[in-house]
């Protein structure tokens, strides 16, 4: 990549990622506490929009880009829409909860939310039943006004990833895009620290500041973009002669895509990768705002904001360690080798989760998950452009960001959101219930992956009784912990709450444990085209 093409996409994606941490990094806690949603409530934000995001990619921007090689109009575009709706949405969001409470200029004094719903409460147009219909009611005008904007939103986050891969040789790409994510991380850790002081316990959203900066933000992150070529089709002559003598893909597929023959690439090796990377994902982000609402309970941490902006921070600060070290690991151990370390890291953060005596162990956690991160996405996006053909790049980027932008809220919606539903407010049953479920599940999904790792390295029986009694540690730990006087004690000290999203972490992991076990125990048979370092074709 040309180091001019490197500053212009460094300069959008530390904007970019500077606002992503300043607007959704406290939203889901907006939703939660000051709105009053439930758990899976909460997570439809995340949820919906990025359906509406993956399907609009697929189905509509992955075919404009492929046909018209318009990869950079389409970032533009989609970055002008967003910043638009962001402000639409506000407004509506703004006449929901306070045009029609008709108590005044309510948000001109920072009360906390008890306070406001105390004024609502002595409104004489309004009985206290209805209050809270208005706060919720203003929390779905979000969820949904953002659905609307992911649709043509998603065109910015199609034309990203392929106009990188345009921009990019096979050799160079997990290290361009480890550095990408250095720089983005710092963009992170900038906009999750404003957003520590913008929040103001809710207000910042109320009033609309959240809003207004990060549309400005999207506006001006655009203007970088114009000394960046629109795709691989208006590169130069020179560029694509040096690319020729690397033996890069792109260009010998270009020239048989010209000449009417249709590149022979493993489908099903793609569809392999996409499935693992959707279940890890699905499994790491499932607890993403639980962890939020878990830390700040009061019988739990009782962490203020700016202990949850730190936790971000310090996934960011290894995201951008890992950014600067992804390339030199994977030309020294391989993308594939890369990606399961990635895969572990993520699996042993989470794992440990429910058991936790102090909050410094969730940094560490959010360090893992960091590391973990930043090497999924580095070298799953190296691996599945070595097999993804040029006339196909559009679409097929469109299926693989699904992988990772459904996960954002998918998994909270439809697993661990409704479990935390589930437990809260239940009697003793069903909270052993879900716990004997969760820890018995897991404990047999890590006997069978070492007993058939075993088998692969020809030392069964060691291992074997390794692993008897690892599964046995756990599920005496398993015992004590269901034990019905400490379950007791849970639920009078009103900690239920607290026990739910623990037994959400058990699920998380055990997710994650199911995509480590179809990685490395069903790999297709052609594994390797994923991971070699060139892909030559002979024309």
């Amino acid at each position: 990549m040309k180091r001019k093409h490197f500053a212009s996409l460094s300069i959008f994606q530390i904007m970019a990622m500077f606002r992503r941490g300043i607007f959704y990094f406290f939203l889901s806690i907006y939703l939660k506490e000051f709105l009053g949603v439930s758990n899976t409530e909460m997570t439809l934000f995340a949820t919906l929009p990025m359906i509406a995001n993956i399907f609009a990619q697929s189905a509509i921007w992955g075919r404009i880009s492929d046909k018209f090689k318009k990869r950079r109009l389409l970032i533009v575009f989609g970055e002008v829409f967003a910043a638009v709706g962001y402000l639409i949405v506000f407004w509506i969001h703004n006449v929901v909860n306070k045009g029609k409470v008709g108590i005044g200029h309510i948000s001109d004094v920072l009360f906390s939310q008890s306070e406001v719903l105390g004024i609502l409460d002595t409104a004489s147009t309004y009985d206290a039943n209805f209050i809270p219909k208005i706060l919720q009611i203003s929390a779905y005008v979000i969820i949904f006004g953002f659905t609307i904007i992911e649709a043509g939103w998603s065109s910015s986050n199609l034309g990203w990833t392929t106009l990188i891969a345009d921009l990019t040789i096979e050799s160079e790409r997990s290290k361009t895009m480890g550095l990408l994510q250095f720089v983005g991380g710092i963009g992170n850790v900038l906009g999750v620290t404003a957003s520590g002081f913008l929040y103001q316990d809710g207000f910042g959203f109320w009033l609309g500041n959240l809003f207004y900066v990060s549309s400005g933000i999207m506006v001006f992150s655009i203007v970088a973009l114009f000394l960046i070529p629109e795709s691989y089709a208006d590169l130069e002559e020179d560029y694509f002669k040096e690319v020729e003598q690397k033996s890069n893909q792109l260009v010998i597929d270009e020239r048989k895509t010209k000449r009417g023959i249709k590149s022979d690439w493993p489908i099903k090796l793609f569809i392999w990768l996409i499935i693992v990377l959707a279940i890890v994902n699905i499994g790491g982000n499932s607890i993403n705002q639980m962890i939020q609402i878990h830390v700040r309970l009061p019988d739990t941490f009782r962490a203020s904001d700016s202990i949850v902006a730190g936790l971000r921070n310090t996934s960011s600060i290894t995201m951008i360690i890992g950014g600067l070290v992804i390339g030199f690991l994977t030309s020294r151990f391989g993308d594939g080798n890369m990606l399961l370390v990635g895969f572990l890291f993520a699996f042993l953060g989470t794992i440990f989760l429910p058991v936790v005596p102090s909050i410094a162990i969730f940094f560490v956690y959010m360090a893992f998950k960091g590391a973990s991160r930043v090497w999924i996405q580095t070298t799953a996006y190296s691996m599945v452009n070595r097999v993804v053909p040029l006339e196909k790049r559009g679409r097929m980027m469109g299926y693989y960001n699904a992988a990772f932008y459904l996960s954002w809220g998918m998994g909270g919606t439809l697993i661990t959101g409704p479990i935390a539903d589930a437990i809260v407010g239940s009697n003793f049953a069903v909270i052993i219930t879900y716990t004997v479920i969760s820890l018995s599940v897991l404990g047999i999904l890590f006997y069978i992956l070492v007993d058939k790792l075993a088998k692969f390295r020809l030392r069964r029986k060691s291992i074997y009784f390794s692993s008897l009694g690892l599964f046995s540690a756990g599920f005496a730990v398993l015992i004590a912990y269901i034990s019905k006087p400490i379950t007791n004690i849970l639920i009078n000290s009103g900690n239920t709450d607290s026990y739910a999203y623990k037994i959400t972490f058990y699920v998380a992991a055990i997710l994650i444990a199911i995509g480590i076990i179809v990685y490395t125990l069903f790999r297709p048979k052609n594994f390797n085209k994923l991971t070699k370092d060139t892909v030559m074709l002979s024309e």
